[in-house]
């Protein structure tokens, strides 16, 4: 199976701070011409971008099933008689294909439409899919719709494939015939279930227009109840709420408004929510990002003097899982005993040694850690130990658990991911698992910040197996060029690795990692045809927002693909985060004054026996570079 080596489970260890962690228009029935064609299929492919909140007040991210192969969504209206007409069709469309994982989403872009209204609406007719409240149109913006009904379907890569009628029952708004002759959206979805082109892929809707407000009115008919609650409740208080991270609540009117200059600062200024991939450099699940055109909305809101609007447009309060996001895990490791914070002083890396008492080898197919005082936790990392070494660390040490400067002190069979602040638990791909071997200890290593005044955890970690029919295995592998030396004072100092994969490999998600002087880092993929696929491009690295970034849909990058990581940093007087002042010469090395570049990748392939020889080429790619380091800059 290829665990982590030795060499590579070493430097692993050593990081500090690691958190395992969407132009159509209406056109006339028929076939997209050529050049339609192609600037369809170069228009971007976010589907994971596409975000809206229903009417019960649950946020969603309409492309982040990776079991579905086709998501349909169906602009309606309240007061359109042809859009309530389509409702028990698309009902039964809907649960037709619900086994077979398609996401249907209806979506109610009307600026006029209180919120009450739009339940009852949903409630009176019956739909029996989930509809997305949209009054400020932006759905209707992204996918080019204008009117309802109007169907769009796009395939799981997040494509438009269709745009247009349901069917051709309506000739235009006074001309219905008795019987429908062309299924559109049906079509559309049974060839994109089939992975075959869309004969038609585009056509006129016909229905009721979809009315857009004028610049002024829209910013005029700005409120909270109508348009700031449903940003908060959908990207700021998982976070800003009672017993969470962040330091205030933004879980109601008053909370927002005495902060609405500060949410404009923030907000304005990409600060909050704490995302920092470049959008349009590779998708990624989860993503803490606000629109530009949610950002002007919170803007318009302040400068209107923060109105709170009508109560009937005030969306339901977002629901939160009490206890752990993914259920009752199957195995749950809790710190032996509270672990007191002192008020001030220097942040704290601790380790605590959880054994798992597994008798045989199991595969993970998801771990969640809960923070019991997240005031004081900043985040975690879990590690594999199956050598006893972390525990008589544990044993030496008195008090909870262990404290190491520079490392955890033993050698890691492997890594099983962490947590950071906004960060949620992500199960792997259905059929796939990470191995915890027999009888291993699960090491925590916990970052704790002081918050000004003594605290005490008591955090746990809990292990969702994998099913007894798991059979795909997922590892880890890393691409890090060690030889580093950053002068004194430079200030764009540029550092690459590469490495060339050894057999065709899926990459589920990436960790980038560096430390105080890391300014930005870019890593792509250059296939063996020279197409170039983006992994991720950080222009704003931020040592304290670390995170596990799982791609939209795995990458299959084919044997010969070389993976290429490039790195700036800043060794100036002028970079606040330096840890040296004066400057001094930087080297590879595991303290935080040190410096780091690499890339985590957890991996797995379709051939079983190709992914144990990926992860002993990449052990070798690593340990060559480690034995050309100074003895005094190897990692212990």
């Amino acid at each position: 199976m290829g665990l982590v080596s030795n060499k590579v489970g070493r430097f692993i260890a050593t990081i500090a701070g690691l958190v395992a962690l969407f132009a159509l228009r209406p056109a006339s029935v028929g076939p997209v011409a050529a050049d339609d064609k192609a600037a369809n299929e170069s228009s971007p492919r976010a589907t994971s971008r596409l975000t809206g909140t229903d009417l019960d007040g649950r946020f969603h991210r309409l492309g982040e099933n990776p079991r579905s192969p086709a998501i349909v969504v169906v602009f309606l209206a309240t007061e359109c008689p042809i859009s309530n007409e389509a409702v028990p069709g698309l009902n039964r469309m809907a649960a037709a294909y619900a086994k077979r994982q398609v996401q249907f989403w209806g979506v109610l872009s009307d600026q006029t439409l209180a919120r009450a209204d739009a339940v009852r609406h949903r409630d009176e007719f019956r739909i029996g899919f989930p509809v997305l409240f949209d009054p400020a149109g932006d759905l209707a913006k992204q996918l080019r719709a204008t009117h309802t009904p109007q169907a769009v379907v796009l395939d799981p890569d997040g494509k438009i494939v269709y745009s247009g009628a349901i069917d051709d029952r309506h000739a235009d708004l006074t001309r219905r015939r008795p019987e429908v002759r062309q299924h559109f959206l049906a079509d559309a979805l049974r060839a994109t279930l089939d992975r075959r082109q869309v004969d038609v892929s585009r056509t006129e809707p016909v229905g009721c227009l979809i009315e857009q407000p004028s610049a002024r009115d829209a910013t005029a008919a700005v409120t909270f109840n109508r348009n700031i609650a449903p940003i908060l409740n959908s990207h700021c208080v998982a976070c800003h709420r009672p017993g969470e991270v962040a330091p205030f609540s933004l879980q109601t009117y008053a909370d927002a408004a005495r902060r609405a200059k500060q949410l404009h600062i923030v907000t304005s200024s990409h600060i909050m929510p704490p995302w920092k991939p470049n959008p349009h450099f590779g998708q990624f699940r989860g993503e803490r990002r606000l629109t530009e055109a949610e950002i002007s909305r919170l803007a318009a809101w302040v400068d209107a003097g923060a109105p709170e609007g009508t109560a009937a447009d005030l969306p339901p309060p977002p629901r939160f899982v009490d206890g752990w996001q993914l259920g009752r895990p199957d195995l749950v490791l809790q710190l032996p005993e509270a672990v007191d914070i002192p008020s001030d002083g220097p942040d704290i890396y601790q380790y605590f040694v959880l054994p798992s008492g597994l008798p045989t080898d199991r595969l993970m197919s998801a771990i969640e850690f809960r923070a019991a005082n997240p005031r004081v936790v900043h985040h975690a990392t879990v590690f594999v130990d199956t050598s006893g070494a972390a525990r008589q660390l544990d044993a030496d040490d008195d008090g909870p658990g262990y404290r190491r400067a520079g490392g955890g002190g033993f050698t890691p069979a492997g890594s099983l991911g962490g947590w950071g602040p906004g960060v949620t638990p992500q199960p792997l791909p259905s059929g796939m698992g990470r191995l915890i071997p027999r009888d291993a200890d699960l090491v925590l290593q916990l970052h704790f910040h002081p918050s000004g005044k003594a605290e005490r955890d008591q955090s746990a970690i809990g292990i969702h197996f994998a099913p007894p029919e798991t059979k795909q295995v997922v590892d880890e592998i890393l691409v890090a060029n060690m030889n580093l030396t950053i002068p004194a004072g430079a200030a764009k100092f540029r550092h690459r690795a590469s490495y060339v994969l050894p057999v065709d490999t899926v990459v589920l998600d990436i960790t980038p990692h560096m430390h105080q002087l890391g300014r930005e880092i870019v890593a792509t993929a250059t296939l063996p045809d020279g197409r170039v696929e983006p992994l991720i491009l950080i222009e704003d690295w931020d040592f304290n927002w670390h995170d596990h970034y799982v791609y939209s849909r795995p990458l299959r990058l084919p044997r010969g693909t070389r993976i290429d990581v490039s790195a700036v940093f800043d060794n100036s007087a002028a970079n606040p985060r330096n840890p040296n002042f004066p400057p001094r010469t930087v080297r590879w090395g595991e303290q935080t004054s040190d410096e780091m570049c690499v890339c985590f990748f957890q991996v797995t392939t379709d051939q079983p026996d190709h992914l144990g020889q990926l992860v002993q080429h990449n052990q070798q790619f690593i340990g060559r570079q480690q034995a050309a380091l100074p003895s005094n800059s190897r990692l212990r």
